[in-house]
């Protein structure tokens, strides 16, 4: 099968005012192969050229009558459309201070008349072939693009569903309030709600290591696991310990997850839970105390013999629990501090279930968040 030549698919555009350099150019453009050819014969008629032939190289000339060469470039430059086009000055001054002037408005290269036939094919090839490698790399990054915002949907479908949400609090006589933000177009971090039985309903939220693809696909692993291991969802400890198991055997060297999982008992008025590594949830009292519930544990996925402990905390009517993960604890002060998990129990005093507003008054008190921040609010 025979190949086309190189530049077919390119465009030109030549902006001479002579007559025989423009066929003489035309000519040589030619010989290269290059699909498509426009000629313009001043600088004022090769911008109205631009958004007809949309050229991927422009060969101008300088000494023009109605509009010379500076102009056109200073023009050209600060188009959007059309200002990244490399351009080649092709021209019979020689001086110094003319070829500056022309690389200070843009110009990409320069050949001086009469023309070198082989230094001009070399240098339009030079800037042709980067054009072309621009256009590939462009046309990656546009697919890319879609392919990770097409992944992070997905993602955002592993969350639960606010009709499913509103049931679980129907049922259980709770409110849930949630926030979930990514550091980039994909993270690590996950939350879930799931009905146990009429009594009890299981809350978890998982922050793997890393951001970007690797920790989205081990999200989606963690989700299919739980959906799983919905036998072992009565016992917190348990489920941890086999979620740990299950890790170990797919998570890379150098991976591992912290995970909170919360048993809530609206029948007997209380909530149990284990944590692997994770942060220190904060349980607010019905008397408005709000304290740390520190449990010191191994992360997911790095010693096979991790045990974890189940810890047992009063959930009646007024109380609230609020999990997270370390985007909100790590949150930055700008001035080498962090907000620290006192900070966060601090928030949940006096919290209300609006965590995008408590987020927001966090950032406008200068707190950044540099890392996937997962918030969960549980009151009754």
């Amino acid at each position: 099968m025979i190949q086309p030549p190189e530049f077919a698919q390119c465009r030109a555009l030549i902006v001479e005012d002579n007559p025989l350099n423009r066929q003489l150019v035309e000519a040589l453009l030619g010989a290269m192969g290059i699909g498509t050819i426009g000629m313009a014969v001043d600088g004022a008629d090769g911008l109205e050229r631009l958004g007809q032939l949309v050229p991927d190289i422009i060969i101008l000339d300088i000494m023009m009558p109605r509009m010379d060469g500076f102009e056109f470039l200073s023009r050209l430059r600060a188009d959007p459309d059309h200002g990244d086009v490399p351009v080649l000055v092709t021209t019979a001054l020689s001086e110094k201070a003319e070829r500056a002037r022309a690389f200070d408005l843009g110009a990409s290269d320069y050949v001086v008349k009469p023309i070198d036939q082989r230094e001009f094919i070399a240098r339009v090839s030079v800037h042709l072939r980067n054009r072309m490698q621009l256009a590939r790399l462009r046309r990656y990054q546009e697919r890319l693009r879609a392919d990770l915002a097409a992944a992070a949907a997905m993602q955002d479908g592993l969350l639960p569903a606010p009709n499913r949400v509103k049931a679980i609090e129907s049922a259980y006589g709770v409110r849930i309030a949630s926030l979930f933000r990514s550091s980039s177009e994909l993270g690590g971090d996950l939350w879930d709600v799931v009905a146990i039985d009429p009594d009890r309903f299981g809350l978890y939220l998982v922050d793997f290591s890393g951001h970007g693809i690797a920790a989205a696909i081990n999200t989606f692993r963690l989700h299919v696991l739980m959906a799983k291991l919905a036998d072992q969802a009565i016992d917190p400890a348990a489920l941890l310990e086999r979620v740990n198991q299950a890790l170990l055997s797919v998570l890379q060297r150098g991976q591992f997850a912290t995970m909170i999982y919360v048993v809530f008992d609206v029948a007997r008025n209380k909530a149990v839970f284990a944590s692997a590594g994770g942060t220190a949830p904060v349980h607010r009292a019905a008397d408005g105390t709000a304290g740390l519930l520190v449990s010191h544990s191994h992360p997911l996925g790095l010693v096979p013999e991790s045990r974890f402990r189940t810890i047992e905390v009063p959930f009646g009517p007024g109380s609230a629990l609020l999990v997270y993960s370390d985007g909100l604890s790590e949150a930055s002060d700008g001035q080498d501090g962090m907000l620290g998990e006192e900070g966060v129990r601090r928030i949940a005093e006096t919290c209300s279930g609006d965590l995008d507003g408590e987020v927001k008054t966090l950032a406008d008190r200068g707190f950044g968040f540099h890392d996937d921040l997962s918030v969960v609010w549980v009151s009754r």
